[in-house]
């Protein structure tokens, strides 16, 4: 996630372009954290917090809350305008040293883990969570569906695996796979109670021969229109590091959100899309 840390990078933009999770997502980790009953929900770890997008959302539901970010450039992003309801650290997925032994009861992980030496971060999560501690990978894929052009889903597909494919960092394919690397990994490395759920039904064509339908959109259900679609894909990494290579060209995302304005017979930029995130979670217990 090497982009995201460069300075030249728009933190702001992430902030206010990314989507936000579903109300109901913390609930959805939790009632699974619950199904243990001894399980606590005192401290919670946001790792790859980014700009505390998730962080924010699931400290009503434990008692601490503390997130991490290999970026000082999101965090600094993260901790406006400072709440003291959760602490920020800065420290890459692979090395928490900070973080003490058996001191955590959830660690989550909300479309970051691709990114992450998978081995050297599950090694590390093991290492902090509480015995029958959770932890939650989740992310979207950055595709979805049009009900009602599914051509558009092409034009996506096309816009971010074909023309920008070469200007991803590194471990975008686990996301594209829909975490179904960590729902492998995790069972080697001893994690219990493994579930991967994928939504929707679609999305079981990129996943792993593991993974369960889930019955809702526990992840993600944002509602955008075509201009935060635009803003959404402007900032995608791939359309940075692109633009780096090619600062005269005009934004690749305003060209592809177009095509598909066109294809849905759409001009109006603030018409609410029919729209479904793809969608997975992977929970398991240490």
């Amino acid at each position: 996630m090497s982009t995201y840390a460069e300075s030249g990078y728009s933190s702001a933009g992430y902030a206010t372009g990314r989507p936000t999770y579903s109300p109901k997502s913390p609930d959805f980790l939790v009632e699974y954290h619950k199904q243990i009953e001894a399980n606590e929900c005192g401290h919670v770890l946001d790792v790859a917090t980014g700009t505390g997008i998730f962080a924010r959302l699931i400290s009503d539901r434990f008692s601490v809350t503390t997130a991490t970010d290999i970026s000082k450039v999101m965090l600094e992003s993260a901790a406006q305008p400072a709440t003291g309801k959760i602490e920020y650290i800065q420290c890459s997925a692979e090395d928490m040293s900070i973080i003490p032994d058996k001191s955590i009861d959830m660690v989550t992980v909300a479309t970051g883990a691709h990114w992450f030496n998978s081995s050297k971060f599950l090694a590390e999560a093991k290492r902090v969570l509480k015995p029958n501690g959770t932890l939650a990978i989740f992310g979207y894929s950055g595709f979805g569906y049009f009900p009602k052009s599914p051509k558009c889903d092409k034009i996506m597909r096309e816009f971010c695996m074909d023309k920008l494919g070469d200007y991803w960092d590194k471990g975008r394919n686990n996301l594209e796979r829909l975490y179904s690397n960590y729902n492998i990994k995790t069972r080697l490395m001893g994690f219990k109670d493994v579930y991967h759920g994928v939504y929707p039904q679609q999305a079981t064509h990129y996943s792993g021969c593991d993974s369960v339908v889930m019955d809702a959109p526990n992840i993600i259900d944002f509602k955008m229109s075509w201009k935060s679609l635009l803003k959404y894909l402007k900032t995608m990494s791939c359309v940075h590091n692109y633009h780096v290579e090619f600062p005269e060209e005009r934004n690749v995302a305003e060209v592809a959100v177009e095509r598909m304005m066109q294809e849905a017979g759409e001009s109006d930029w603030d018409s609410i899309l029919d729209f479904i995130w793809e969608q997975s979670v992977v929970l398991c217990r240490c």
